[in-house]
């Protein structure tokens, strides 16, 4: 009967080997509110240190960082710090405020935190049916089903999670659908003449830009620079010529733009950890018919 009612907190206490780096899971939910009186300041909590992530799915709720105040809207959530300057609850101009909730210890988690906020913000939006929002529900349906029953499973959550709120911002700032037309006309430039490129000057004119601002709005807008975009369109070749062609080294190198066989070799074995004829040879490394490069 119990597991018909939608809401729910789940709390967990797990003991956790000292010498690991686990993630602790300190309690996951899915709650209604209706009360005017619901209200935490982060100041006044005794049970931190904590992370929190909140997502509305509908009503709407209120989080005050410092001296700003964050109306919080189906489809946003908040993180905070606790203890921390913060304060959040249902103001007097919503009715109702529905919401899933994560909160787990800092230990081992500084770091990952600090780019999380970094990248995401602290206010940030998701799409319901985005993997964040669905792993959310995940973490908190595998709670009310009582499925995790240990710090491993509880520290795998945690972790798919926050890997699931980094990658979501960094895929869709550079997911190549929405980039600006003239980055998408510069990129299939590159991936058509990057066997002839010496310099950028084409590139940015086949963008109808500046080099400087070409530059610039490339690299902003897809995450590497231009070059580095050339280079990683080359070893994709280079790797799909060294496993499928019976080109030699050099005859590789010059196919894919470098004019020596000693500095593609050098890009190479910088970019996968191999020099070509080992790759070539699947020596000291498993065969691999194809890389993906960033």
């Amino acid at each position: 009967m119990e597991l018909q009612q939608p809401y729910g907190v789940y709390g967990y206490r797990f003991q956790d080997p000292p010498h690991l780096p686990i993630y602790q899971l300190f309690a996951t939910g899915h709650q209604e509110i209706r009360e005017s009186d619901y209200y935490w300041d982060g100041m006044k909590r005794i049970d931190g240190p904590l992370y929190l992530l909140q997502y509305t799915v509908s009503g709407f709720g209120q989080f005050r960082l410092g001296n700003q105040t964050h109306d919080i809207h189906p489809g946003m959530a908040f993180l905070a710090e606790i203890p921390g300057d913060h304060h959040y609850g249902l103001p007097s101009g919503s009715d109702q405020w529905t919401f899933y909730f994560v909160l787990f210890r800092q230990q081992h988690l500084k770091s990952l935190w600090s780019e999380l906020i970094d990248t995401v913000g602290i206010t940030p939006s998701f799409d319901p049916s985005s993997k964040v929002i669905q792993t959310l529900k995940s973490l908190y349906t595998e709670a009310r089903m009582n499925r995790i029953q240990n710090s491993y499973q509880a520290s795998m959550l945690i972790y798919r999670l926050i890997m699931e709120l980094l990658q979501s911002h960094t895929l869709q700032q550079h997911e190549k659908a929405n980039w600006p037309e003239p980055i998408k006309l510069a990129a299939a430039y590159m991936e058509e003449e990057y066997h002839r490129l010496q310099n950028l000057d084409d590139v940015a004119d086949a963008a109808g830009l500046s080099k400087y601002y070409f530059t610039r709005m490339f690299t902003k807008t897809t995450g590497i620079s231009p070059m580095d975009y050339v280079t990683k369109v080359r070893m994709e070749k280079a790797v799909s010529l060294l496993r499928n062609s019976p080109l030699s080294v050099e005859e590789i190198a010059f196919s894919v733009g470098y004019s020596s066989s000693s500095y593609f070799s050098k890009v190479f074995r910088s970019r996968t950890g191999f020099p070509p004829a080992n790759f070539r040879l699947a020596k000291e490394l498993p065969s691999i018919d194809r890389l993906q490069f960033n």
